[in-house]
């Protein structure tokens, strides 16, 4: 793994960040066919999702940021 690779994996989880973020968006918005428990049920497990991704792309950004110095 070198800087190139770090960084190509922060963008990869920013991206992932915020496809899941439009996920929780779009289920907010919309009638969908489940039941009340089963909607919030998903929307905790993307919630969940979500935080984990961001705590790996901080992480890695802070290593980036260590590693070129700033």
């Amino acid at each position: 793994m070198n800087l190139h690779d770090l960084e190509s994996r922060v963008d990869r989880l920013d991206q992932l960040s915020r496809g899941l973020a439009m996920e929780e968006i779009l289920w907010k918005e919309c009638n969908d066919p489940l039941l009340y428990r089963d909607r919030q049920d998903y929307l905790a497990a993307i919630r969940a999702a979500l935080s984990g991704v961001e705590g790996a792309r901080v992480t890695l950004a802070k290593a980036r940021q260590r590693l070129r110095g700033r």
